[in-house]
């Protein structure tokens, strides 16, 4: 059978326009431009919270113990700060002393701003109605002075801590 020369040309030219209106339509999809404008809300941040430091037990003068604060974490995402120092806003110089050794002056404590090594911390998120929460454990950051007064023998100690980014 002898092929048809109208039919031919037909099927080619067909194909011919086909392949170019192809063409076309691809490049004008990728040349498109466009402008626009977005907006969206960003949330708020609410601040981490730290529980009052506790001194472990052992403070005799000379010596440094390990303070323990737990920060807990009420956003939605997780919150990194650098350092633990001393808030010296609150108690007298950002430390306290029980009750029963109100003689003791503070003057002879000292806290060494803690880092984690450079590295900070980083509280987790909250999870569902549960805040995220991360226990600190900084050892040897607390000091009791050799000039301490004999009326801190005793004494529980309470230091008020403050993060920082």
């Amino acid at each position: 059978m002898k092929p048809n020369p109208r039919r031919l040309a037909i099927t080619v030219i067909a194909v011919t326009v086909f392949v170019a209106a192809s063409g076309s339509a691809a490049y004008a999809y990728w040349r498109a431009g466009g402008a626009g404008a977005g907006s969206g809300l960003t949330g708020t941040t609410t601040a981490l919270t730290l529980s009052t430091g506790a001194v472990a037990s052992g403070l005799y003068p000379g010596t440094s113990v390990t303070v323990s604060v737990t920060a807990t974490n009420p956003n939605t995402a997780p919150i990194h700060f650098s350092s633990l120092a001393l808030d010296t806003a609150q108690g007298t110089g950002g430390f306290a002393v029980d009750a029963g050794h109100a003689g003791c002056t503070l003057t002879a404590l000292s806290f060494t701003t803690q880092t984690n090594s450079g590295a900070g911390w980083t509280v987790p998120k909250r999870v569902g109605s549960t805040n995220g929460s991360l226990p600190i454990s900084l050892p040897s950051s607390l000091a009791l002075g050799t000039g301490a007064a004999n009326a801190c023998q005793g004494a529980t100690f309470t230091a008020f801590l403050k993060a920082a980014s």
